[in-house]
């Protein structure tokens, strides 16, 4: 038998027998606590996944800047290869939000130091 804490980090139980079961997760799921750690859950995923991106979309953020300095002909190639280069940026960022929230936060309950592993790395559930 599995203990408390194992059964609640799982997911939602989908077996029609276990409807008491179903019905104690949404209950400690939808709570107040648990919106909020998800909301904060979304929030760090959101600026890990910023600060890892800006490691390696920073020459095309300098090469944006850099068009507001640089004469006209110059000042069009640079926005024209740094503009739609921020855009597959941020479509690739918000992606692997969406991915990682899903794998590790949805229909899952949050425990305390769920958040700091999902910084780490390390498995939230």
């Amino acid at each position: 038998m599995r203990d408390y804490h194992s059964c609640m980090s799982a997911k939602t139980p989908a077996h029609p027998k276990h409807e008491l079961a179903q019905a104690v997760f949404r209950s400690v799921y939808n709570s107040h606590g648990q919106r909020q750690r998800r909301w904060l859950a979304a929030l760090l995923l959101a600026a890990k996944h910023t600060l890892r991106g800006l490691l390696f979309s920073w020459p095309l953020y300098l090469m944006a800047l850099g068009g507001f300095y640089a004469p006209f002909p110059v000042n069009v190639i640079l926005w024209a290869i740094a503009v739609p280069g921020i855009g597959l940026s941020l479509a690739i960022l918000a992606r692997g939000v969406r991915a990682e929230y899903r794998e590790r936060i949805t229909g899952r309950i949050q425990k305390r130091g769920d958040l700091a592993r999902l910084l780490k790395g390390g498995s939230a559930s």
